[in-house]
């Protein structure tokens, strides 16, 4: 993980981190980012890590994809996941070498017209012609096997047939949320999601919706702020109590449903504005810490120790206190991760 402090390869001394806004040309393209470096303390002199080489480049490709419209790297593995296909069989369907596919996945940013036939891919309809083409590359079984799964997809999003002239969807397809600054450029996992409420609600007695919600914002912009990537992918907004994620209460709604949570009002607390008694979530398991990655796991024990054990009007008043609030909170808007991630007061690296 990124340290604020580390041993300088350039004296016997310490490097500091430091960071400062910067632009990067990426296929002829600008994009602001925030530039991380090394500092050594005794010569002044700058330099950069592996680590911090790959959050700078992150951020730029971040911001690339998204502009372009160019699928992630979790995007792209997820719909040959979907197909139930091996690297080298996509490889194969889409005319490309037969390592490059492996690349996309692993975080190449693909040409342009790779990406379009990327989008074009993820689309079981369209992919489906382009498994008819190579079908005389494929044995009689697997042919059959790959195309019964494409037809079934095909139908799980809907069939379409006409109307007077209008092509007309019988069943509205599931939309699938794309990654963009406003969701730390990851899909949204609504598994992560409820794994991170479970993981606070197993850690911390007496925790309510306002500290929650704030411990899952910093929770999700801090780990942004080290790898350019959120956990959950949940959208935050900026209102009266501080950031929120969107949709919250119908996110823990569901998670009652599901029985994650227990749910009952609170017999000892009412709200201040209209004096109605407080809706209290208890966990009814424990968190599966096996859907987070070792960063994400770092993170959340980080979050815990530094905020967990404040009370809810110092971690709102801390809420307040950071830019991504007070730029958004007039007009409620959605925050975006890129932006305000890299100036966290109450989690600052250095």
């Amino acid at each position: 993980m990124i340290q604020p402090r580390i041993e300088s390869p350039l004296s016997d001394g310490y490097a500091i981190l430091r960071w400062e806004p910067d632009t990067q040309l990426f296929r002829k393209e600008p994009y602001d980012y925030t530039y991380h470096f090394y500092e050594c303390e005794d010569t002044g002199e700058r330099f950069v890590t592996p680590e911090l080489a790959n959050l700078n480049t992150a951020q730029v490709y971040n911001q690339h994809r998204e502009k372009h419209s160019i699928l992630f790297p979790e995007q792209i593995r997820a719909m040959r996941e979907r197909y139930d296909l091996t690297a080298a069989r996509m490889s194969l369907f889409l005319g490309l070498g037969a390592n490059q596919y492996r690349h996309y996945e692993d975080g190449e940013v693909p040409s342009a017209s790779t990406a379009n036939l990327l989008r074009l891919a993820s689309n079981p309809s369209t992919f489906r012609g382009m498994v008819e083409e190579k079908r005389t590359e494929l044995r009689p079984n697997e042919y059959l096997k790959l195309v019964g799964r494409l037809l079934e997809l095909i139908d799980q999003e809907g069939t379409s047939h006409r109307v007077g002239g209008f092509l007309v969807r019988s069943t509205p397809p599931t939309a699938v949320e794309e990654p963009d600054q406003y969701t730390g450029y990851v899909t949204p996992d609504a598994e992560k999601f409820a794994e991170l409420v479970l993981f606070f609600f197993n850690y911390l007695d007496n925790l309510f919706k306002v500290r929650l919600l704030k411990l899952l914002f910093y929770s999700d912009f801090y780990h942004y702020r080290l790898t350019a990537r959120a956990i959950t992918g949940q959208r935050y907004r900026a209102v009266q109590h501080g950031p929120v994620p969107q949709e919250y209460g119908q996110r823990l709604q569901e998670m009652v449903q599901r029985g994650q949570l227990t749910a009952g009002f609170h017999p000892s607390l009412v709200q201040s504005d209209n004096g109605a008694p407080v809706l209290a979530y208890k966990a009814a398991r424990k968190p599966n810490m096996d859907v987070f990655s070792e960063s994400e796991r770092h993170v959340l024990a980080v979050v815990l120790q530094r905020l967990g054990r404040k009370s809810r009007r110092e971690i709102e008043d801390l809420s307040h206190e950071e830019k991504a609030w007070q730029d958004n909170e007039a007009q409620k808007k959605v925050i975006s991760y890129q932006t305000y991630a890299y100036d966290l007061n109450a989690l600052r690296l250095a």
